[in-house]
């Protein structure tokens, strides 16, 4: 009787994947030993795969990412040994999604897939958090402050160093989002957690040049702030994806058309959201040729920066933060596809003292930005020689998507008339070695 009152406690795949294994008079180990072999592992943890087959066989978590090895191990379809029971579908479609989105972005970089030795590090982690009596929530503030270190460590890196912490880090907080499952009352700000390392995800993504890869990691993000009710995550994420739409070259009415939607969607809240949706609108108007609709607009971004309060301000080492730099930048970008290149040069001249120098990116951003404005006011030989010369000089481990499209820019603000002089043609040449 209590036996039978046990197998019905358990999953159905729970009591299945033990009595497959039971059938075949394998040992826990044994089974260990197949499964890395299913798995193409040549070295793995046998006890540490026995500790997890021993909490998959009670049902304590489904082996999501060692359930096709036991299919290769066992010789059954993957449909026949799953029952309908199986967690598998109850996670829901966003989940596998996301799983799913995961693994393709791993895999377009180069990346391996992190996902068996994750699971085997987590499932060694719950036990322990179980041991000390830690839940869930308990996690959360862990998180927020991963999140806030990313912010500085963003700046800083390439984007290769932290494109596979990212991951993990995704991939953890989403096994835990399916374990608790949406009616948990931390489940919203699991959901802000996720924002925002998805955020981060499409943002290192776009770096390293893959802007389809990113939009799919923007619209996560977009969903899982919104899931969160948080509307300066909302913000922050709408904002963020509007500004990298201008460097991806995403036509300039849609972007405005969507900052406009934004607008009417969320509150007018301070917060460096909001900052980060003017700054874009201001970008995309002077792109449009509508300069003096750009121009207002950054005084807008000043209105919006000087309601910000101080945490969010003075700080400017963060990707997170909203300092006076980036007000700055948005004024230098302005004026400088404007033409306006004194007014340009004196904006970069109060971002640069304001910038960190560990922010090297930003700083070459700018000084391209320099060069776009000479170029565009007409002084070719100027704006080509200077970004040449800063191009050049940064680490090319650094050059990122945003750096090469700026380049890009100056170039292609040169007059037809005056492409085939020397130093125009270098530098294209210079930008086509770079990309090959």
């Amino acid at each position: 009787m209590g036996q039978r009152m046990i197998e019905k406690q358990r999953p159905a795949w729970a009591v299945r994947l033990q009595a497959e294994r039971e059938n075949r008079e394998w040992s826990r180990k044994e089974m260990a030993r197949r499964l890395l072999q299913a798995a193409g592992y040549t070295h793995g943890s046998l006890d540490s795969l026995v500790r997890q087959i021993r909490d998959w066989e009670k049902g304590r978590h489904f082996p999501r990412d060692w359930i096709r090895a036991y299919s290769i191990a066992f010789d059954i379809d993957i449909k026949r040994l799953i029952s309908e029971e199986s967690p598998e579908k109850g996670l829901g479609e966003g989940d596998d999604m996301e799983r799913r989105r995961l693994l393709q972005a791993l895999a377009t970089i180069g990346v391996p897939a992190l996902a068996p030795p994750l699971d085997a590090v987590q499932s060694i982690r719950e036990g322990v958090d179980r041991a000390l009596g830690r839940d869930e929530g308990t996690h959360l503030d862990e998180w927020e402050e991963r999140i806030a270190e990313y912010g500085y460590r963003y700046l800083a890196l390439p984007p290769e160093r932290l494109i596979s912490e990212l991951s993990a880090d995704v991939y953890t907080v989403q096994q835990t989002m399916a374990r608790i499952g949406t009616s948990d009352r931390n489940f919203p700000a699991w959901c802000g957690v996720m924002s925002m390392l998805s955020l981060l995800t499409a943002k290192v993504l776009s770096n390293l040049g893959h802007p389809g890869e990113a939009r799919h990691w923007w619209a996560t993000a977009r969903t899982a702030a919104d899931r969160s009710g948080d509307a300066k995550r909302g913000l922050c994420v709408a904002g963020e994806e509007l500004i990298r739409a201008l460097y991806e070259e995403r036509p300039t009415k849609a972007v405005l058309a969507k900052i406009d939607r934004i607008r009417a969607q969320y509150p007018a809240v301070p917060c460096a959201g909001l900052a980060s949706l003017h700054s874009a609108r201001a970008q995309a108007l002077v792109r449009e040729g509508r300069v003096d609709e750009a121009l207002a607009a950054l005084r807008d971004v000043r209105a919006v920066f000087e309601r910000l309060p101080d945490s969010v301000t003075k700080e400017v080492g963060s990707t997170h933060n909203w300092g006076e730099d980036r007000v700055f930048y948005t004024e230098a970008w302005v004026h400088a596809y404007a033409g306006r290149s004194q007014a340009a040069d004196e904006a970069v001249r109060g971002a640069l003292d304001i910038l960190r120098t560990t922010n090297p990116r930003s700083r070459t951003q700018l000084a391209l930005i320099q060069g776009i404005g000479h170029v565009r006011e007409g002084d070719v030989t100027e704006g080509i020689r200077h970004a040449r010369a800063v191009y050049e000089n940064h680490p090319p481990e650094q050059r990122t998507a945003m750096i090469n499209h700026l380049a890009h820019q100056v170039l292609a603000a040169v007059p037809a008339q005056r492409r085939a002089e020397p130093a125009v043609k270098e530098f294209r040449d210079l930008l086509v070695s770079v990309r090959v």
